[in-house]
């Protein structure tokens, strides 16, 4: 669900049992909170109070501006944690959090996450180690956005991806991403990066497919990503 770069602790996703059992270790409280495929998790203007573990499914993390535009921040699988809002005193979100599809996540309310914050050694380093990493992407996303155009952070995000997939036999790779995706996730608008695709798939790097990205020549691409980064 994630995407290239974004954190080396989503690499790592806890179990269900095993979170469950940190959370008992300390007479943590939580909830079990089943939320269908486009439901909202929190959003901004609404305080939420729960800190969230995803047993099944996806959540996708988002900003809207005044404008309705929109710059995907993340996607989370199952094992993973999401709503750090929590850490601020008013618990206000920043951001909005949707599933992508039905999904199983258990609600931990904010006193029984400083319980495991303080009580359970494992929990807090996978929390800083979450947090210093999501910093060091927003830092780097910053200044991708101060040093190169579209044009050249288009192939570098297709190439962090490619490099994320197991490749098929023939050596291709399936995104499984569309133009609006990508536009998203870098806060851009769509026609630029379909600019962009058109002339990668006139060069035989990528080819589309319905909903998805086909990269043909993973090898050439990051090639391609390189010289736009020097």
């Amino acid at each position: 669900m994630t995407w290239s770069g974004k954190n080396e602790v989503v690499q790592e996703p806890i179990g269900r049992e095993a979170m469950e059992a940190m959370l008992k270790s300390v007479g943590a409280s939580f909830t079990v909170r089943r939320v269908p495929k486009g439901g909202m998790v929190f959003w901004p203007g609404e305080p939420d109070g729960n800190h969230y573990y995803i047993v099944e499914g996806a959540v996708e993390c988002f900003k809207l501006d005044r404008a309705g535009r929109k710059k995907v921040i993340d996607r989370y699988g199952a094992g993973m944690y999401l709503g750090y809002h929590i850490l601020r005193d008013d618990c206000m979100p920043m951001s909005t959090m949707q599933c992508e599809e039905d999904s199983v996540l258990l609600a931990i309310p904010k006193e029984s996450f400083f319980r495991l914050l303080h009580g359970c050694p494992e929990f807090t380093d996978r929390t800083i180690r979450y947090l210093f990493g999501l910093l060091s992407m927003q830092t780097n996303e910053v200044l991708n956005q101060s040093f190169f155009a579209t044009a050249q952070r288009v192939p570098m995000l297709l190439s962090e991806l490619a490099a994320e997939c197991e490749p098929a036999e023939d050596g291709a790779v399936v995104l499984p991403y569309g133009n609006t995706e990508i536009a998203d996730m870098l806060g851009v608008s769509r026609n630029s990066v379909t600019s962009v695709m058109s002339r990668l798939a006139s060069q035989g790097v990528i080819a589309k497919q319905r909903g998805a990205i086909l990269v043909l020549d993973a090898e050439r691409l990051a090639d391609i990503a390189q010289r736009e980064q020097e």
